[in-house]
């Protein structure tokens, strides 16, 4: 909803303003779009309950060693933004909404691996992670050198990514966890901007967000032939993220 409120109050402003915005002047509202590459980092830690506690501590050890991986995603992003600027004599202070559609899926299995405690018992482990979009609210203050803005931006932003975790044993202990929800957290970053004309300017803009962790629990897959006793597993998995985009505005 205050995502709504402020790109509706943004979109209010720009089709208020009646004249084009004047040369050397960066004040008014814009709107863009905006491409470019993002570097998602993921780390899961997993943590054994119920009758795990029976088990011996080096046999627990291996499994959550194992099953709780960093996991990375490379690949690109596009989007648009919508924003409004206030130039007071050189200095610039700003508001920006953005969405971005982020591509790339991780997922990652390993096993099977035979534990030390048994060797004959190994377990396979498997983990997800899939960003999927951001929408983001930004302050912006930067300075102007001409035709040229050098600027810092800082706000929150919220991520939709669904992530997972499975675990599959060669006695048929088969369990998995998974969540697809919207996280999120703040995002900070700086970029430089350069006018062409009266309405048009580029950018190449830096962008860093921590969309903080999400706790979730296995369960039994049908299928299982062991579950009795109950055993438990709960996975903390975290969501970081490095942009790079370039874009493209028009001012009104």
């Amino acid at each position: 909803m205050r995502t709504l409120i402020f790109v509706s109050t943004l979109a209010v402003c720009a089709i208020a303003t009646p004249a084009l915005a004047e040369e050397g002047d960066w004040t008014g509202p814009y709107v863009g779009v905006h491409a470019g590459y993002t570097g998602a980092k993921s780390q899961s830690d997993v943590t054994l309950g119920g009758s795990w506690s029976v088990e011996t501590q080096s046999l627990r050890d291996e499994v959550t060693a194992a099953w709780s991986p960093k996991q990375s995603v490379n690949d690109m992003n596009f989007g648009a933004q919508i924003g409004y600027n206030y130039d007071m004599s050189g200095a610039v202070l700003g508001l920006e909404a953005d969405i971005s559609a982020l591509r790339g899926k991780k997922v990652s299995s390993r096993g099977p691996i035979a534990t030390t405690t048994y060797p004959t018992l190994s377990y396979t482990y498997g983990n997800t992670i899939d960003p999927k979009h951001m929408i983001s609210l930004q302050a912006r203050v930067g300075a102007t050198m001409g035709d040229t803005l050098l600027y810092a931006h800082g706000g929150w932003a919220w991520t939709k990514a669904e992530m997972a975790a499975e675990i599959v044993s060669n006695g048929g202990y088969t369990k998995e966890g998974r969540i697809d929800k919207t996280l999120n957290g703040y995002i900070v970053g700086a970029g430089i901007e350069q006018r062409f004309g009266a309405n048009v300017s580029a950018r190449l803009e830096y962008s860093y967000t921590d969309q903080g962790d999400e706790t979730y629990a296995t369960g039994y897959r049908t299928g299982s032939t062991f579950t009795s006793p109950v055993y438990s597993e709960s996975v903390t998995q975290d969501l970081r993220m490095h942009l790079v985009r370039v874009g493209l505005n028009y001012r009104f």
